[in-house]
């Protein structure tokens, strides 16, 4: 059984865009991996860490629309 740990965070508005803007850039990243490699073991690892990070940014998002408003709408 997996010992889940939770981390809890203050951020400022413009901490959480400079967050949200770094996941973005790593998801286009891991998106042209698992699209363009050969390997596709490394393929497929870069796929499911996309699908991973991209529930990571949906949180993020929404916890920073509860607290900051509209200015983080898509």
């Amino acid at each position: 059984m997996t010992n889940k740990r939770e981390l809890n965070l203050t951020l400022l508005d413009w901490e959480t865009r400079y967050i949200l803007e770094s996941i973005s850039r790593e998801m286009d990243r891991l998106k042209t991996i698992a699209e363009e490699s050969e390997d596709e073991d490394e393929a497929a690892d870069a796929g499911n860490d996309y699908l991973e990070i991209a529930g990571l940014k949906e949180r993020l998002e929404n916890g920073a629309k509860n607290v900051f408003g509209d200015q983080f709408s898509d």
